[in-house]
């Protein structure tokens, strides 16, 4: 029968290992950009340091958003402007290397 130390060192171990690996998988803010961007077909081009973009060929303009990453999963929320005044707002959640959509409810203010 093993005793409860030597149970629980290959545990913390275990442990150490399996969070490090949830945290080296959890996407990055550049990675859940470049996928928000591409699935809600957003082109954005660079002209001199400034970020053009446009969305159904009308400009966009990005004007807040937040990056959220805390060790196991990231989350990732954007907000966008149309010229005419609209707002597009894009929430993603990341988890072991997938990103996920999300929209806003019970679910987003738990893992925000």
């Amino acid at each position: 029968m093993l005793s409860k130390k030597k149970m629980f060192i290959p545990g913390i171990v275990i442990f150490i290992m399996l969070f490090a690996l949830l945290d080296y998988s959890s996407p990055t803010s550049e990675e859940m950009e470049e996928w928000m961007l591409d699935e809600n077909d957003i082109v954005c081009t660079n002209d001199g340091g400034v970020n053009y973009c446009e969305k159904d060929n009308q400009a966009v303009w990005g004007r807040s958003g937040h990056f959220r990453n805390v060790g196991f999963f990231s989350s990732y929320e954007r907000t966008y402007d149309y010229e005419t005044g609209e707002e597009l707002t894009f929430r993603t959640f990341g988890f072991l290397g997938k990103i996920i959509p999300m929209e806003d409810g019970r679910v987003w203010e738990v893992v925000n």
